[in-house]
Protein backbone atom coordinates (compact mmCIF):
# COMPACT_ATOMS: atom_id res chain seq x y z
CA UNK A 1 0.00 0.00 0.00
CA UNK A 2 1.13 3.53 -0.72
CA UNK A 3 -0.67 5.37 2.06
CA UNK A 4 1.07 8.22 3.76
CA UNK A 5 1.08 8.27 7.53
CA UNK A 6 0.13 11.40 9.47
CA UNK A 7 3.00 12.77 11.51
CA UNK A 8 2.15 13.33 15.18
CA UNK A 9 0.84 16.81 15.99
CA UNK A 10 0.27 17.67 12.32
CA UNK A 11 -1.99 20.71 11.95
CA UNK A 12 -2.09 20.41 8.18
CA UNK A 13 -5.43 19.17 6.85
CA UNK A 14 -5.34 15.80 5.10
CA UNK A 15 -7.97 13.61 3.45
CA UNK A 16 -8.82 10.61 5.61
CA UNK A 17 -11.45 7.89 5.12
CA UNK A 18 -14.07 7.38 7.82
CA UNK A 19 -15.84 4.01 7.92
CA UNK A 20 -19.57 4.27 8.70
CA UNK A 21 -22.42 2.00 9.60
CA UNK A 22 -24.20 0.51 6.60
CA UNK A 23 -26.35 3.11 4.81
CA UNK A 24 -25.23 5.95 7.14
CA UNK A 25 -22.88 7.63 4.68
CA UNK A 26 -25.12 10.62 3.88
CA UNK A 27 -26.09 11.13 7.53
CA UNK A 28 -22.44 11.06 8.65
CA UNK A 29 -21.37 13.45 5.85
CA UNK A 30 -24.19 15.88 6.72
CA UNK A 31 -23.47 15.79 10.46
CA UNK A 32 -19.73 16.31 9.96
CA UNK A 33 -20.40 19.20 7.55
CA UNK A 34 -22.66 20.80 10.17
CA UNK A 35 -19.71 20.59 12.61
CA UNK A 36 -17.56 22.52 10.12
CA UNK A 37 -15.58 19.52 8.85
CA UNK A 38 -15.00 19.39 5.10
CA UNK A 39 -16.37 16.12 3.73
CA UNK A 40 -16.53 14.42 0.37
CA UNK A 41 -19.06 11.69 -0.30
CA UNK A 42 -18.78 10.53 -3.92
CA UNK A 43 -22.27 9.69 -5.18
CA UNK A 44 -23.47 8.00 -8.37
CA UNK A 45 -26.95 7.93 -9.87
CA UNK A 46 -28.50 4.54 -10.41
CA UNK A 47 -31.95 3.34 -11.46
CA UNK A 48 -33.63 1.36 -8.68
CA UNK A 49 -36.59 -0.95 -9.25
CA UNK A 50 -39.35 -1.37 -6.67
CA UNK A 51 -42.40 -3.56 -7.12
CA UNK A 52 -44.54 -0.56 -8.13
CA UNK A 53 -42.05 1.89 -9.69
CA UNK A 54 -38.58 2.74 -10.90
CA UNK A 55 -36.65 5.70 -9.56
CA UNK A 56 -33.24 7.31 -10.08
CA UNK A 57 -31.42 7.55 -6.75
CA UNK A 58 -27.99 8.74 -5.66
CA UNK A 59 -25.97 6.12 -3.82
CA UNK A 60 -22.43 6.26 -2.40
CA UNK A 61 -19.72 5.17 -4.80
CA UNK A 62 -17.91 3.43 -1.92
CA UNK A 63 -20.31 1.88 0.55
CA UNK A 64 -19.68 2.77 4.20
CA UNK A 65 -16.96 5.35 3.47
CA UNK A 66 -16.94 9.14 3.80
CA UNK A 67 -13.81 11.18 3.13
CA UNK A 68 -12.96 14.01 5.55
CA UNK A 69 -10.40 16.78 5.18
CA UNK A 70 -9.17 17.31 8.74
CA UNK A 71 -6.06 17.81 10.85
CA UNK A 72 -4.89 15.32 13.49
CA UNK A 73 -5.87 17.36 16.60
CA UNK A 74 -9.49 17.48 15.37
CA UNK A 75 -9.68 13.87 14.20
CA UNK A 76 -11.71 12.88 17.26
CA UNK A 77 -14.53 15.16 16.04
CA UNK A 78 -14.97 12.90 13.01
CA UNK A 79 -15.64 9.97 15.33
CA UNK A 80 -18.33 11.86 17.24
CA UNK A 81 -20.82 11.77 14.35
CA UNK A 82 -23.56 9.22 14.91
CA UNK A 83 -23.04 6.35 12.51
CA UNK A 84 -19.25 6.65 12.40
CA UNK A 85 -17.54 3.35 13.18
CA UNK A 86 -13.80 4.08 12.87
CA UNK A 87 -11.06 5.99 11.08
CA UNK A 88 -9.31 3.92 8.40
CA UNK A 89 -5.76 3.28 9.61
CA UNK A 90 -2.53 1.88 8.24
CA UNK A 91 0.08 0.58 10.70
CA UNK A 92 -1.84 2.15 13.58
CA UNK A 93 -1.96 5.66 12.09
CA UNK A 94 -4.77 7.31 10.10
CA UNK A 95 -4.25 6.53 6.40
CA UNK A 96 -3.97 9.66 4.29
CA UNK A 97 -5.55 9.78 0.86
CA UNK A 98 -3.48 12.01 -1.44
CA UNK A 99 -5.22 15.21 -2.61
CA UNK A 100 -4.55 14.12 -6.20
CA UNK A 101 -6.65 10.97 -5.75
CA UNK A 102 -9.58 12.97 -4.38
CA UNK A 103 -9.29 15.48 -7.26
CA UNK A 104 -9.06 12.64 -9.82
CA UNK A 105 -12.12 11.02 -8.29
CA UNK A 106 -14.07 14.29 -8.49
CA UNK A 107 -13.01 14.74 -12.13
CA UNK A 108 -14.04 11.20 -13.00
CA UNK A 109 -17.48 11.57 -11.41
CA UNK A 110 -17.93 14.93 -13.16
CA UNK A 111 -17.20 13.38 -16.55
CA UNK A 112 -19.43 11.24 -18.76
CA UNK A 113 -16.95 8.35 -18.89
CA UNK A 114 -18.12 4.83 -18.09
CA UNK A 115 -16.34 3.13 -15.22
CA UNK A 116 -16.61 0.13 -12.95
CA UNK A 117 -15.73 -0.38 -9.30
CA UNK A 118 -13.53 -3.29 -8.39
CA UNK A 119 -11.94 -4.66 -5.25
CA UNK A 120 -9.85 -7.06 -7.33
CA UNK A 121 -6.10 -6.84 -7.10
CA UNK A 122 -4.39 -6.49 -10.46
CA UNK A 123 -0.88 -7.26 -11.59
CA UNK A 124 1.23 -4.14 -11.47
CA UNK A 125 0.86 -2.39 -14.83
CA UNK A 126 2.48 0.54 -16.51
CA UNK A 127 1.78 3.96 -14.96
CA UNK A 128 -0.01 6.21 -17.44
CA UNK A 129 -1.28 9.76 -17.69
CA UNK A 130 -4.34 10.93 -19.65
CA UNK A 131 -3.47 13.56 -22.28
CA UNK A 132 -6.95 14.41 -23.66
CA UNK A 133 -10.57 14.65 -22.62
CA UNK A 134 -12.30 15.27 -19.30
CA UNK A 135 -9.65 13.40 -17.30
CA UNK A 136 -6.70 15.36 -18.71
CA UNK A 137 -3.76 15.02 -16.30
CA UNK A 138 -5.27 12.00 -14.51
CA UNK A 139 -2.65 9.39 -13.56
CA UNK A 140 -3.35 5.73 -13.04
CA UNK A 141 -2.30 2.23 -13.98
CA UNK A 142 -2.96 0.74 -17.40
CA UNK A 143 -4.72 -2.62 -17.10
CA UNK A 144 -6.69 -5.02 -19.22
CA UNK A 145 -9.86 -6.08 -17.46
CA UNK A 146 -12.70 -8.15 -18.92
CA UNK A 147 -10.99 -7.96 -22.31
CA UNK A 148 -10.94 -4.15 -22.41
CA UNK A 149 -8.11 -1.68 -21.95
CA UNK A 150 -8.71 0.57 -18.96
CA UNK A 151 -7.02 3.00 -16.60
CA UNK A 152 -7.23 2.07 -12.94
CA UNK A 153 -7.35 4.59 -10.10
CA UNK A 154 -6.61 2.78 -6.85
CA UNK A 155 -7.92 4.24 -3.58
CA UNK A 156 -5.73 2.20 -1.24
CA UNK A 157 -7.24 3.47 2.00
CA UNK A 158 -10.61 1.92 1.15
CA UNK A 159 -9.21 -1.04 -0.81
CA UNK A 160 -11.07 -0.28 -4.01
CA UNK A 161 -10.28 0.62 -7.60
CA UNK A 162 -12.10 2.57 -10.29
CA UNK A 163 -11.66 1.23 -13.81
CA UNK A 164 -12.17 3.75 -16.61
CA UNK A 165 -12.41 2.66 -20.23
CA UNK A 166 -10.35 5.09 -22.28
CA UNK A 167 -8.73 5.24 -25.71
CA UNK A 168 -5.05 4.29 -25.63
CA UNK A 169 -4.36 7.19 -27.99
CA UNK A 170 -5.17 9.49 -25.06
CA UNK A 171 -2.46 7.97 -22.85
CA UNK A 172 1.27 8.47 -22.36
CA UNK A 173 3.67 6.65 -20.05
CA UNK A 174 4.60 8.36 -16.80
Amino acid sequence: MNETIIKPYSFEKKWIAVYTRSRYEKKVADELSEKGITTYLPLIKTLRQWSDRKKWVEIPLFRSYVFVNIDLPNLRKALEASGTVYIVKFEGHPAIIPNKQIEDLKALLGSSLDFEISTDEFKQGERVQVTHGPLFGFQGTFVEYKGKKRVMLRIDAVGQSLLVEISTSWLISC
